[in-house]
């Protein structure tokens, strides 16, 4: 075992060339070095048992030999194997060899983003939003599996061949619900969050930065934080300073800055509180680049667009009154405006037009349906145009009910609190509950309110109020309060026929009863579970989560099971992991001593040329340990090798002859036609026809005359398989009889033409 480290180019001390060392690991054969970091180095490999081609990551070795460093490479490992999603990079196996830990995992070819920016210096808003959904899309699926990346940047995005994004390096990973953080800031300082640096704390919303800090960089060619120190006091400071995308004044659309913009926040609680909702609005952005819209454009310039707009507007209208009496007057639908109920009750505004009513009720349709971003739009729009109360406060409620769906908790809250503000002073009883409601919501969406203690009329329009609370519990409360309220709306019976519109909001309850009834199904994780017991909720755990029909606390909690699931499981596996690498560690050791043994034993079997008894023991052992054992066929490569050039070379003077000068040991050079070879002697004349001949034993012929003479036959044949395979054993015998110079100039040209002997050659290097 030499002290390169793998791939190393060295230069031969006999041959001078340069070759390549520790190229192999078990059945991995490097090719070339794809990338490196502070921990490891990734190769280019061929999987010789499957024959593909894979990412070979290989731990440095002083951190091999570590052994804290060592269990998180195998926890990377081991959780990252179970993270099956299109947009992380699948591993394979992993593995020790040559005091190296590896891991073997899938090769894509598309570069990584880093060297894209590079390349380009910025990436388009509409591919970074892309390559930023789908890298929170891979997060998101780790984090369900209790898993953090805790380094997320350009070089750590990869992609494949179509472009698509795979997030890679779960190397610094943390369990997302362990307790004792390292005090170590693993992580790089450009992306790096500032709770991770200021305070050493994190959680799923530091890697939710490191994701916008890369946007920043990407759509901008800069990182956000000139950050590049090792001085964690300096970092600190940095990392106190905001930094915004809408501040650089470069022209991408609002909703691009938004997103980006709220991911970079400062603070954890401000960015998005869930993957889900980072994943909706990095989509909704994606969606929203080709809009038209002001990029950069100042307050007083769009106040300035704006007014010239209006003085345009104004004297069209004033060209169109000067017009009337000249003109025939067109026909209008002069019936005034009705304000609709929120059973949809109104009237036509004008021809081409559509009433308050008709947009509030295809606003609730939309909601009903399940599309609630869009409904909420449309409820907006509503809101904005100021529709008259109760209708404005009915808007703002069917607002708030999308809002909570969608994991938007704070505009949740503001649409509540303005009910209050519009119905104080109010005699309308339907204002009333608007105004009771709306106290009780608005502050922290009224989560600290057992539903026990509401008190809506369910005989009224005020029964929407449990549909409200249950709702919020669900979403960001107790979702078994949040079952209690919803239920309550179900049971609720208006007798006024007006209300038989609150009837149709029950369609909304359907999958929340579901998901609470798969859920109360399972079994929750206690501290005594085995690992096999864990692996099997585990599994039954994420098949519910599949399930799901809805988002919000039940979810969230089943992602906390699976995370705590699979913390059991994976410190079972690690534990197993280690003892059956100790266990191997140990039978190798014991083979490699066995090998030792042998490998002394076998050249002393060897008489002469004859390889054959050598052979035999070789193909008798085999080994456990693939390391051993691949170290055993390496050595049965040469011997067999050996011996079949002898067979080769006695052929060719039996079909051929051979004329020349045969040096021998201790004995003077005898001159002659070589006519018959065997492994005792050759056969040799004064001419080939002569019937006088005399037999020279075969061992007092040196190793390197019998080189000259295959040569020689090798030197006619035309065929190049065949003149390839002859090459190589002539370089197999040379090494087998200590001719290094030759075998070394021989196998260093047949390398370069040949890449099955360049295979089988590494391995025996």
């Amino acid at each position: 075992m030499t002290v390169f480290e793998p791939f190393t180019k060295i230069t031969c001390p006999s041959c001078h060339e340069s070759v390549r060392v520790r190229r192999k690991f078990n059945h991995f054969v490097i090719i070339k070095q794809i990338g490196e970091g502070g921990m490891s180095r990734v190769f280019e490999a061929e999987d010789e048992t499957l024959g593909r081609r894979v990412a070979l990551k290989i731990l440095n070795r002083t951190y091999s030999r570590d052994a804290v460093r060592m269990a998180q490479f195998q926890n990377e490992a081991l959780i990252t194997a179970r993270v099956t999603h299109p947009n992380v990079i699948k591993l394979y196996s992993v593995g020790h060899d040559q005091g190296y830990f590896y891991i073997a995992m899938e090769l894509v070819t598309g570069g990584s983003l880093e060297q894209r920016i590079k390349r380009d210096g910025t990436v388009k808003e509409k591919d970074a939003l892309r390559i930023g959904r789908q890298v929170a899309d891979g997060l998101r699926a780790a984090y369900r599996m209790g898993l953090q990346h805790r380094d997320v940047k350009p070089a750590n995005i990869l992609f494949t061949d179509d472009g698509t994004a795979k997030v890679v390096d779960f190397g610094l990973a943390l369990f997302v619900e362990h307790q004792d953080q390292d005090q170590e800031i693993w992580a790089t300082p450009f992306y790096v969050s500032p709770e991770k640096v200021i305070e050493n704390r994190e959680d799923f919303r530091g890697d939710l930065f490191s994701l916008g800090a890369t946007l920043y960089h990407a759509l901008t060619g800069k990182p956000p934080h000139k950050a590049n120190t090792n001085s964690l006091h300096e970092l600190r400071m940095i990392k106190c300073r905001r930094v915004a995308l809408e501040d650089t004044g470069m022209p991408f659309s609002p909703r691009t800055i938004h997103i980006v913009d709220k991911l970079l926040a400062f603070k954890a609680e401000d960015r998005p509180e869930s993957y889900d909702i980072a994943v909706d609005e990095l989509r909704l952005a994606e969606g929203l680049t080709d809009r038209s819209f002001m990029p950069g454009a100042s307050r007083r310039r769009k106040l300035a667009i704006f007014g010239t707009g209006a003085l345009v507007g104004a004297f069209a209208i004033g060209m169109a009154v000067r017009n009337i009496g000249t003109k025939p007057k067109a026909s209008f639908n002069t019936t005034p405006i009705v304000q609709e109920s929120l059973e949809g009750d109104g009237v036509t505004l004008s021809t081409g037009q559509r009433t308050i009513a008709d947009r509030f009720l295809t606003a609730r349709r939309t909601l009903l349906n399940g599309e609630f971003k869009k409904a909420e739009r449309e409820f907006d729009g509503i809101i904005k145009e100021g529709a008259r109360q109760p209708t404005l406060n009915r808007a703002r409620f069917n607002a708030a009910l999308c809002a909570m769906i969608g994991g938007q908790r704070k505009h949740a809250e503001e649409l509540f609190g303005a009910m209050v503000t519009d119905a104080n002073g109010s005699d309308d009883p339907v204002m009333g509950f608007f105004r009771a409601l709306g106290t009780a919501m608005s502050k922290d969406l009224g989560l600290a309110l057992k539903t026990a203690d509401l008190s809506y009329d369910r005989s009224k329009e005020d029964s929407m109020g449990y549909l409200a609370h249950g709702l919020a519990q669900w979403q960001f409360g107790d979702p078994d309060q949040g079952a209690q309220a919803l239920q309550r709306f179900l049971e609720s019976q208006q007798q006024d026929r007006t209300l038989d519109w609150i009837a149709q909001y029950r369609s909304l309850i359907g999958p929340y009863a579901e998901d609470l009834k798969l859920v109360r199904t399972l079994q929750k994780p206690d501290k005594d579970l085995s690992p096999a017991d864990s692996n099997a909720l585990l599994a039954e755990t994420e098949q519910a989560r599949k399930q799901l029909k809805t988002h919000g606390r039940l979810q969230e909690e089943l992602d906390r099971r699976i995370a705590r699931l699979s913390r059991i499981s994976g410190r079972g596996q690690t534990t197993e992991l280690r003892q059956k690498m100790k266990e191997q560690l140990d039978h190798k050791k014991r083979e490699l001593d066995q090998f030792g043994e042998l490998t002394k034993t076998v050249p002393t079997l060897v008489r002469g040329y004859d390889f054959s008894p050598a052979i035999r023991i070789l193909k008798e052992m085999q080994f456990e340990s693939p390391e051993v054992q691949s170290a055993m066929d390496g050595k049965l490569y040469l011997y067999q090798g050996a011996a079949e050039f002898m067979t080769q070379l006695f052929k060719d003077i039996a079909a051929n002859g051979w004329q020349g000068s045969i040096e021998r040991r201790e004995a003077s050079p005898i001159s002659g036609w070589v006519t018959a070879a065997t492994l005792q002697d050759l056969t040799i004349s004064l001419n080939r026809t002569s019937s006088n001949a005399a037999r020279i034993p075969l061992e007092q012929v040196e190793p390197d005359m019998l080189i000259k003479m295959a040569q020689t036959f090798c030197s006619t044949i035309s065929d190049t398989p065949d003149y390839q395979h002859r090459q190589e054993l002539i370089a197999i015998f040379a090494r087998m009889q200590g001719l290094t110079d030759v075998a070394s100039t021989v196998a260093t040209q047949l390398m370069d033409e040949s890449r099955p002997f360049r295979q089988r050659w590494m391995k025996v290097m």
